[in-house]
């Protein structure tokens, strides 16, 4: 009987011999892995808000950076996106590939940003004692349905773990309205008009509103019903001159 006891005493010190050191492991020796994974999602989660924000951007300025090429309605200015400016003729399409421009010009605002959230995340990590190598930095951004993914190579070494790629994707209905504009403006380009009617049978998710003006511009404000993302964009095109009677 003693002896058992003795047993039970002995598994009951090394039972909590072997807690104690894995509480000082994880509370006090901080373990570099766990400090790297959630600089990793610290890296990513910049590069996510970052995204975020270009896409609202450039969904306002129908995928652009920068325009001047554009209509002025209701405090905001509207993109034409197709164009003339002679009577009786339908307009010329600006962007013939529009989803690709989009591509383009997110890459564009992304570069800085990315760089930025790249370096701050590695001065961080210096800043802690780690011993950080960097690489060079290189990505590509696709927009698709239903989300925006940019996937980016830097080859990063931090202490004893290598990163190569990381992955950061975007809940967003850029690629859907993107999809309805190109739409709406082979409309514009061939008859001089849309029908909005089937295009709302086709995408029940979106209000599509359409505002003609006096001066011949029609608005487009393309918004998702439920996610609020709001695509303009402008066209001018089959124009009659004031005073113009139909017979």
């Amino acid at each position: 009987m003693n002896k058992k006891k003795g047993q039970v005493a002995i598994f009951i010190i090394v039972a909590i011999v072997v807690v104690s050191a894995i509480l000082v492991f994880f509370l006090w020796a901080r373990p570099i892995y766990l400090e790297e994974r959630d600089v990793r999602f610290g890296f990513e989660g910049c590069v996510g808000d970052a995204l975020e924000q270009g896409i609202g951007e450039l969904e306002k300025n129908a995928g652009f950076v920068n325009t001047d090429f554009s209509y002025p309605y209701d405090g905001e200015d509207f993109v034409y996106l197709c164009y003339t400016n002679e009577y009786y003729k339908t307009c010329t399409v600006q962007v013939p590939f529009l989803k690709n421009n989009f591509d383009e010009e997110l890459e564009i605002f992304m570069r800085d940003k990315i760089d930025s959230c790249y370096d701050n995340s590695l001065e961080n990590l210096r800043e802690q004692g780690y011993d950080v190598i960097a690489g060079e930095v290189d990505y590509n951004v696709e927009i698709e349905p239903g989300v925006v993914r940019i996937e980016i190579e830097a080859p990063t070494s931090i202490g004893a773990q290598r990163f190569v790629r990381f992955n950061v994707e975007v809940n967003s209905p850029v690629y859907e309205m993107v999809m309805i504009a190109t739409s709406l403006l082979q409309f514009e380009s061939k008859y001089g008009d849309s029908d909005i009617s089937a295009i709302n049978l086709l995408y029940p998710d979106y209000y599509i509103d359409k505002i003609k003006r006096g001066d011949g511009t029609t608005v487009y404000i393309l918004e998702h019903k439920t996610m609020g993302n709001r695509f303009l964009f402008a066209s001018r095109s089959l124009v009659w001159p004031a005073g113009y009677v139909f017979e």
